[in-house]
């Protein structure tokens, strides 16, 4: 039977201290109604609380030694309710104690949960470590001692990993020099600072939706609007289509809308993929398809004929179609002058490109889901002529 622990006039770092000398020893014990769960589960909850003076109404706090045995890197973590208030998915701040029993960790973490349900182990692993590291370039309020980029849990199981992968910022306390009460809870208030600024970052967003909008770019998706159109169409020029991914792309196929991408504010937005744009460039074959004889400069990054990627129903207007606007079908390849004058020509000249582009594409465009008529592409365009 496990020996009750005098741990009733403890500081809160000696209480950790405690955990982390006594982890391994407990281990050996039997689980069930250990006193160093209890300690971890309520009593370290209860000092953090107090010491700290949390709002319950604001903060959450969870301690955990595993469930149902021990665990190999037991944790306490503090939750805004109003983000998450579980270890798998979100943002929180938590402590992490080493394997080895050597130390503990204090970290600004996130959930590896949902990066592997999204992407898989593999890419999961990138994504989350990626995610990590944009959002330390965000932040301005992370404290000077809380730089840490990475933590060494001396684990060997998922969880372990998937902290280590989804810190951070944060700081290592080493077993043989615990600073004092008063720093100890003071390192705690200044990370919640920190904590606070990734709230606002996230404003009226979803978890999902803000780590979607992360990592837009990364996973090659732009937005369509003024701001984000050069990097677009240099990202085009940045993907080299192989043979065998282009025969992967299935065409005449309707393809559910997908989930549009949200600002801060709760505005919504809907992205187009540089990837494929890249692919209907290729096909084809690097000219206009207003007039293959236009004549443009060598790219660069391609050595083809630069040409840019347009589609023909805007990305802007998904909210009025079921399917997909962002498919192979309604993307065209335009000389650099006849995409400017799509967008800012006299309305009897846009028209004239407008109506060979729907003549050359309206059949392709009706197989995927895409019914509109010309009349309604002008007035998508601002065309005014009769």
């Amino acid at each position: 039977m496990a020996k009750v622990l005098d741990d009733s006039n403890l500081t809160i770092q000696e209480k950790m201290i405690k955990v982390i000398t006594e982890y391994h020893k407990a281990k050996r014990e039997m689980f069930k109604d250990h006193p160093l769960g209890t300690l971890v589960r309520h009593k370290i909850k209860k000092s953090l609380f107090k010491d700290a003076e949390l709002d319950q109404k604001i903060y959450h706090i969870v301690g955990s030694v595993g469930q149902g045995r021990w665990a190999e890197v037991p944790w306490i973590s503090v939750f805004i309710k109003n983000l998450t208030i579980s270890a798998t998915r979100g943002y929180y701040i938590v402590y992490l104690f080493n394997a080895d029993g050597s130390g503990f960790y204090v970290s600004l973490n996130q959930g590896w949960t949902y990066f592997k349900d999204k992407y898989g182990t593999k890419l999961g692993k990138e994504k989350i470590k990626k995610t990590a590291s944009m959002i330390r370039e965000k932040l301005n309020t992370i404290p000077k001692n809380m730089n840490l980029l990475n933590i060494d849990l001396k684990g060997k199981g998922d969880l372990a990993r998937g902290y280590e992968l989804g810190h951070i910022c944060g700081r290592y306390y080493d077993v043989s020099n615990i600073p004092s009460k008063e720093t100890f809870i003071t390192d705690l208030q200044e990370l919640l600072i920190t904590y606070k600024e990734i709230e606002g970052l996230i404003g009226q967003r979803s978890i999902e939706q803000f780590n979607d909008f992360i990592l837009l770019q990364e996973d090659g998706l732009y937005m369509e609007d003024t701001n984000n159109e050069e990097q677009y169409q240099l990202a085009v020029q940045h993907f080299i289509i192989s043979e065998s991914v282009k025969n992967t792309y299935k065409v005449n196929q309707k393809k559910e809308r997908p989930e549009p991408i949200y600002y801060k504010g709760g505005q919504k937005q809907w992205t187009r993929n540089a990837s494929l744009a890249s692919m209907a460039m290729m096909l084809s074959n690097y000219t206009c398809e207003i007039d293959d004889s236009h004549k443009t400069f060598i790219s660069k990054s391609t050595n083809k004929p630069f040409v840019e990627c347009h589609h023909l129903v805007p990305i802007a207007k998904q909210d009025e179609f079921q399917y997909d606007l962002d498919q192979l079908e309604n993307l065209v390849s335009l000389c650099p002058l006849c995409h400017r004058l799509i967008h800012l020509g006299r309305d009897e000249d846009k028209e004239k490109l407008l109506k060979k582009l729907f003549d050359q594409r309206k059949d392709q465009l009706k197989r995927i889901g895409i019914e509109i008529t010309f009349s309604d592409l002008k007035v998508i365009y601002g065309c005014q002529s009769e």
